[in-house]
């Protein structure tokens, strides 16, 4: 309050127009409460923002994650990276292992008028021209950074189809968006979003009316299959 007195006294008093404007915003300045400043701040990074910056390497390579069958494709790559001698695990492995016959991705693939073999030839054949570690090498593969990318923006389909956990569907849409190597071969086998999107549903519904039928039915489909051998373990992050 005193300092807004001085300053309106000044104003007052002021010799000319523009020392009573100077003055008066003096004034004004003085009286105005801190939350007038708030949008002089830096804004606050958004909820979403925030959730792409907390997905590091370990949280997406996590098997939490995942459903069971989508993070087999993880777990794929090692063998995937060995058998190709190379050292980082990019978006083309995930292609290739993602697309292992009779993988859930190879039935979207195909419902969706593709071919999932050939789509996977594609993978392989740009993974072999990014050539080979040098021999000897025997430690496991590093993350890329393509890999990350994709791996983020799985996860943001994941949110934006509001899915409990990580599956094949959502790397195949994203791969729509890998500037590598996946948003090419999906445009040169004619699958986009809307193509994939239907057969995912379509698979869903398919897959709802077969638990509803071996519900009422008096077959023993719900036996528990036996353990699986244990699974590599997915690529390392870099450090």
């Amino acid at each position: 309050f005193c300092l807004w007195l001085v300053a309106l006294l000044t104003a007052a008093t002021a010799p000319c127009p523009m020392c009573y404007m100077l003055c008066a915003i003096s004034a004004a300045l003085a009286i105005a409460p801190p939350s007038a400043f708030v949008a002089c701040r830096r804004p606050a990074l958004s909820r979403h923002r925030c959730a792409r910056m907390a997905e590091n390497a370990d949280e997406l390579l996590s098997p939490a994650l995942w459903t069971v069958q989508g993070y087999s494709s993880v777990q794929g790559l090692v063998p995937v990276c060995q058998r190709l001698n190379q050292r980082r695990a990019e978006a083309e492995h995930l292609g290739i292992s993602l697309l292992a016959d009779g993988s859930i991705a190879c039935r979207v693939v195909a419902a969706a008028g593709a071919d999932p073999r050939s789509l996977r030839v594609g993978f392989e054949d740009f993974a072999a021209a990014q050539g080979v570690r040098a021999r000897g090498g025997g430690e496991a593969p590093q993350l890329g950074e393509s890999l990350l990318a994709l791996l983020r923006k799985a996860a943001a389909q994941r949110r934006l189809l509001v899915d409990e956990r990580l599956s094949a569907k959502h790397v195949l849409l994203a791969l729509l968006e890998d500037a590598r190597c996946g948003a090419r071969l999906m445009r040169e086998a004619n699958l986009d979003r809307a193509s994939l999107t239907a057969a995912i549903t379509l698979l869903q519904a398919e897959h709802s009316r077969s638990k509803e039928r071996g519900a009422t039915s008096s077959g023993d489909r719900g036996a528990v299959s036996a353990p699986r051998a244990a699974s590599p373990a997915p690529p390392a992050a870099a450090s």
